[in-house]
């Protein structure tokens, strides 16, 4: 009879029990492992989402326009902070100035779930300076601004003069209005009446964050400079920024000096397209350039056309000798051309073709005479004409700017 033997041999019991042991401290450990990385996704993602948030109350510093800051979120339409994150998506109460939803799309197309953090638990957020979340057991707080009064209480300083650099004195402190308009904080505006002292400098105080109208009107013919202020946080002006009136006003004519005159109102045609203000006019009334701030543009590629009532001429003891139109203008990126428009007695008369460099470059047109009469010109017809700036691009989606136009009226005694 044969034997077989083997020398193989199985687990004993106890191998079993330290194999499934060790299997069981692996799994800990990289539940452990998961765990802390869950938490830490959930802590980074909340995070994000209190940023963006924080964004979504006072705004964006990193988006600009022209070089200048343009974004505000709720504060700067509001001039206060929401009482809860609710008002970020929904008019808390119909507020005139409310131009929500704040939020980025992927958000607002979500009415609850930006009030909670990656835990479930809600925010707390009651109007505030900072958001706190509490949802990880632990606080993560964001925090918006040092204090409420960077964001409400800002100063902006300013200097008045005349064409000729004259300064008010005390005869014409008081005839000119400085007017700002700022959100009330409950949804609509209040405008603050100013005046400036007899060195011209005027301080306007407690305001809050955001971009707000300036009207400087100098009340006998109610000549106005209307120009967008943009007031940042902890905004406290160590210098004052100059305002010039196109006219003389503070010093008299003691010579038949040339008068130059801007932009003071709408005038008959309206052919071209606002960027960076709300009226045509106020787009190129500016003293000082501000370039692609502020500009009109052609919205095609036929002739679009711009006409602007101005501030009435000063010297008007003296003999007209000329009248010049100006503009400053340039292409974007495709050939664009520009012509300077003159408009009296209800007729337009244009300058020459021009064609646009890639910058700004100023460009003019003369009138010795009268373009309607063919006689010398006079001082009513300077105070009733319109000057303007014609348009026009080789490719609709490159359209023609132009960010200044002014007329230099020109005298004899």
């Amino acid at each position: 009879m044969k034997h077989f033997s083997s020398d193989k041999t199985g687990f004993s019991l106890i191998e079993l029990l330290v194999v499934v042991v060790v299997i069981g401290i692996l799994a800990a450990i990289a539940m452990q492992a998961m765990n802390v990385t869950v938490e830490d996704i959930r802590r980074t993602r909340t995070e994000r989402e209190m940023e963006m948030l924080a964004s979504a109350i006072v705004g964006d510093p990193a988006i600009t326009n022209g070089g200048v800051r343009s974004d505000f979120g709720y504060f700067g339409d509001i001039g206060a902070f929401p009482a809860n994150l609710q008002a970020l998506y929904q008019n808390p109460g119909s507020y005139a100035t409310w131009d929500g939803p704040y939020l980025p799309p992927g958000f607002s197309q979500d009415n609850t779930g930006f009030k909670t953090d990656e835990w479930g638990t809600a925010y707390s957020y009651s109007g505030g300076v900072t958001i706190t979340s509490s949802g990880s057991g632990s606080t993560i707080t964001k925090k918006i601004a040092d204090a409420t009064s960077d964001y409400l209480l800002n100063q902006l300083k300013g200097t008045i003069k005349d064409v000729n650099d004259s300064l008010p004195g005390s005869t014409y402190d008081d005839s000119v209005d400085i007017k700002i308009t700022i959100p009330d904080g409950s949804g609509g505006t209040v405008t603050k009446t100013y005046h400036p002292d007899s060195t011209g400098v005027f301080t306007l105080d407690s305001l809050p964050v955001g971009k707000h109208a300036l009207r400087i009107i100098y009340t006998p013919n109610v000549d106005t400079l209307f120009r967008y202020v943009t007031i940042l946080p902890r905004h406290r002006s160590s210098t004052a920024n100059e305002y010039l009136f196109a006219a003389t006003h503070f010093s008299g004519i003691s010579s038949c000096n040339p008068d130059t005159l801007r932009p003071q109102g709408v005038g008959t045609a309206t052919g071209l397209v606002t960027d960076g203000c709300s009226s045509n006019w106020q787009c190129v009334d500016e003293t000082s350039a501000d370039d692609d701030a502020t500009y009109v543009k052609s919205s095609g590629t036929s002739y679009g056309t711009d006409t602007y009532n101005t501030a009435n001429p000063a010297g008007t003891s003296c003999t007209v000798n000329s009248v010049t139109i100006h503009i400053r203008a340039r292409r974007f990126v495709k050939t664009a051309y520009a012509k300077v428009v003159l408009r009296t007695y209800g007729t337009e008369y244009e300058g020459s073709e021009e064609t646009l460099g890639n910058s700004y470059a100023d460009y003019s047109h003369q009138w010795t005479t009268n373009p309607s009469t063919g006689a010398a010109w006079t001082i009513s017809e300077v105070e009733n004409m319109e000057i303007g700036v014609r348009l026009r691009t080789t490719k609709s989606t490159h359209p023609a700017r132009c960010t200044q136009v002014w007329a230099v009226v020109e005298y004899s005694s």
